[in-house]
This record gives C-alpha cells, structure tokens and sequence, in this order.
C-alpha cells in the first residue's frame, strides 16, 4: 500500500512501491486522505453536486494510479480516495498490508510544521512495515 498527496515525493513513493510490488508478484493498493478543506478553505465548485476538494482528490489518486499503471503495467492497480486524516487512514487502511510506502515530505515544510510529518507518524505507529521514500532514480528502483 502506498500513501499518495500528489507531491513529487509521494510520487516517488508510487513509482519505488511500483517496482516492490512487481518483484514480489503482489498487488498495489494508492490510499489518497485529505481534511486539507480545514487548512485551505473551501473553494467554490464547477458542479455544485461535487465539492471541488472531492474532485481535486480523485484527480489525485487518479494522477497517481495513471502513473503506477505505466510504470508497473503488470501489476495490479487500485486507488481509492479517503477523507479522513491521512495518518489515522493510512494506519487503519494499513492494518491488512504487507508493508506502507510513503514519501518524505508531503506539501511542504509548512504544512509539516502545522500538521505534523505524515510519514513520521506513520513510520512511528504502523503494525506493518513502513518505507518512506526519498532520493533520486537509484531509491525508486529499490536498490540499495
């Protein structure tokens, strides 16, 4: 499972879970989680029936599923959208997989001093192993 924010490092994520999940012949499952609206405010939506932050989260975890298809196009690909907090979604959406992939560094050191790092959170909570991901092209191929 990886945690996906739309960042350039969550997409690292997506791309170094990518090539995991194709050597060990598993699925992979792309967990977006936002309460951003909180923090941002409100935007007025195109569709009255669809809030915008609903849409720009599909688009994300839509964005990061495209993106995982064409770089593991034999392994099997989900996404799915959560609005919770992204640590509380990631630790119980977690609980059934083999390990949890997230970046280093999501929307911005800012956000990290407001909100608290997701990934440490993570990384300090889950029952399951947790990569966090940072670096260059070597980091994404999982060598080591």
């Amino acid at each position: 499972m990886v945690g996906v924010d739309g960042s350039h490092h969550s997409l690292q994520a997506v791309d170094w879970a990518v090539g995991a999940a194709a050597r060990h012949g598993v699925p992979l499952r792309l967990v977006h989680a936002s309460l951003w609206e909180r923090y941002e405010g409100v935007a007025p939506a195109a569709d009255p029936r669809r809030p915008w932050e609903l849409v720009r989260d599909e688009e994300i975890a839509a964005s990061a599923a495209e993106r995982a298809c064409r770089c593991g196009p034999d392994v099997k690909i989900s996404a799915e959208v959560l609005p919770e907090d992204p640590v509380a979604a990631l630790l119980s959406a977690g609980q059934d997989a083999s390990g949890l992939v997230v970046g280093c560094r999501g929307r911005g050191e800012l956000a990290a001093l407001l909100l608290g790092s997701v990934s440490l959170a993570v990384a300090a909570r889950a029952t399951c192993p947790v990569t966090v991901v940072r670096g260059g092209e070597p980091n994404r191929r999982g060598a080591f």
